[in-house]
């Protein structure tokens, strides 16, 4: 397409670091091996007596054995800086595995090492007035935040409150069971007791996250969360107003909130895992009045969501 000149540039500039990185550590492997084996050396040439070497530093057991007999000691390969055990080894048994290189390691960690501007490298660029196929435009924060296809993991959906009990162990918490379409129903454990009425929450719409790990709250299961604004303000109780989201009128139970511009996705993760979650619930904000993640609005097929809270307003 349009970028794949540039991202070819790009990949080639990663090779060309990498290359230089791997070259780097070469050195420096060397530098030390070599600084190590003159030193020895120098000593021998002075007339110094250097520490026997009785075990090898780097064996992380070599504490828990009995030393061995003292005509036995380590003496290291001038050629590979490998320590020998002598009398037993006169010279480094497989010099090709100990080169004074970090190729080895470069092999066994390519898999899964990558460079840090590697993903920006290997995705194709586009112009700012380019669309990503199915209309899912990438909304990344800086420092690796949550992006619009982590929102697409995470199942917003609108719930009917079909009961609320005080928490028997808890002057905190609400139990509360949700209809989320379909026929299934989850328990949650909420903390609005001290700040959302009980005919505040009983037979409303709300939006929840509905495939959290199930947790328990003060000893009862918790199976999904019922999301809200949190506000500073004196008229609050504790200098604190909480608001629940607010589904636009012709809403259903079980409706898909995404994001206006895209489409709900077709499959979510079943367990939402907590760093995916935790990326996602830090960037849920108010702004004019509708529930947003970072700068998209909160949909569903009826229309937007809505919340009574200032902009800026955290959401959780």
């Amino acid at each position: 397409g349009a970028g794949g000149t540039g991202g070819g540039e790009a990949r080639e500039e990663v090779e060309r670091e990498r290359d230089m990185t791997a070259g780097n550590l070469d050195d420096a492997i060397k530098k030390i091996d070599g600084l190590l084996i003159d030193m020895e050396k120098e000593a021998e040439k002075s007339g110094v007596e250097t520490p026997v070497i009785r075990f090898d530093p780097d064996d992380p057991w070599a504490s828990d054995r009995s030393l061995p007999p003292s005509y036995v000691v380590k003496k290291r390969c001038p050629k590979t800086g490998y320590l020998m055990t002598k009398p037993f080894e006169s010279q480094c048994p497989m010099p090709e595995a100990f080169v004074k290189d970090n190729a080895y390691l470069r092999g066994m960690l390519k898999p899964v090492v990558k460079p840090a501007n590697a993903a920006a490298a290997q995705a194709p660029s586009t112009s700012s007035g380019q669309q990503e196929s199915g209309g899912k435009a990438k909304a990344a924060s800086a420092g690796g935040a949550a992006t619009v296809e982590d929102f697409g993991k995470v199942l917003f959906k609108v719930a009917m409150v079909t009961s609320v009990e005080c928490h028997p162990d808890s002057e905190k918490l609400y139990i509360c069971q949700l209809d989320i379409g379909n026929g299934e129903t989850k328990q949650v454990v909420a903390g609005l007791q001290k700040y959302v009425k009980v005919e505040d929450l009983q037979g409303k719409l709300v939006v929840c996250v509905a495939n959290l790990k199930k947790a328990k709250l003060a000893g009862t299961p918790s199976e999904a969360m019922i999301l809200a604004a949190e506000s500073k303000s004196a008229d609050g109780v504790d200098g604190i107003v909480v608001r629940t989201l607010v589904p636009p009128a012709g809403a259903a139970p079980g409706d898909i909130v995404f994001l206006e511009g895209t489409q709900p996705a077709e499959k979510f993760t079943k367990r939402l895992s907590s760093t995916i979650w935790g990326n996602v619930g830090k960037v849920l904000s108010v702004k004019g009045g509708v529930a947003c993640f970072m700068a998209h609005a909160f949909c569903v097929q009826a229309g937007k969501i809505t919340v009574e809270a200032p902009d800026g307003t955290t959401i959780k």
